[in-house]
């Protein structure tokens, strides 16, 4: 399904959207249990029951979403079964879903919400990793990163934190401020400054 647009932006596209998946046919119903917006995605938990055997099922749906002045509000509908590439959908939106097995023609179901459960993980070893650094801290990372002067390196320094960010230098240019993206830091292995120094003394 391609994009639809309204000419106006709204103020709640969750409320919005479940006005739309709410509805009762003759057939079936669907309910939306609980919707939660993620940066430009808004993923729903939606409630389907057959009118003529009364099964239900409960499955995942992704919605991207464009909210603007200029272009009004658009959005772009798939469920789980599709496989979208979006997969930060929040727990709360997860723990809702019937079984993978209890969904008719499930199709990439267990492979989304796989990549949902790595993208959990990810993020929780990214925190951690985070939270480890401290000024002195060594990261090295899986391959090198080039900086838009050209600047290219692999393994960096915490110099300082500006707020809650870290703010690194390449161990072979000291003195050259840089911020490390969120998927490089995740991948970068960690060395705490207690470590470093005792394997600077122990090289000496």
């Amino acid at each position: 399904m391609g994009w639809l647009y309204r000419h106006d932006p709204i103020d709640d596209p969750v409320a919005y959207l479940t006005g739309r998946y709410n509805h009762d046919d003759e057939r079936r119903r669907c309910r939306v249990l609980a919707g939660a917006r993620v940066a430009n995605t808004v993923y729903m938990a939606l409630e389907c029951t057959d009118k003529a055997s009364g099964k239900f099922f409960v499955l995942a749906v992704v919605i991207l979403i464009s909210n603007t002045k200029k272009h009004g509000f658009g959005y772009k509908d798939m469920d789980e079964t599709m496989g979208p590439g979006e997969c930060a959908c929040p727990d709360r939106i997860m723990r809702l879903l019937s079984p993978v097995a209890d969904i008719p023609n499930p199709s990439y179901a267990a492979e989304w919400r796989a990549c949902v459960a790595a993208g959990k993980q990810a993020g929780a070893e990214l925190r951690r990793k985070r939270k480890s650094l401290q000024p002195g801290s060594i990261a090295t990372l899986p391959q090198a990163v080039t900086f838009r002067d050209g600047t290219t390196a692999i393994a960096f320094r915490v110099r300082f934190f500006r707020g809650p960010t870290p703010i690194f230098e390449p161990l072979d240019r000291p003195g050259f401020s840089c911020r490390l993206r969120a998927a490089s830091l995740a991948a970068a292995s960690i060395v705490p400054p207690d470590a470093t120094t005792v394997a600077a003394q122990g090289g000496g």
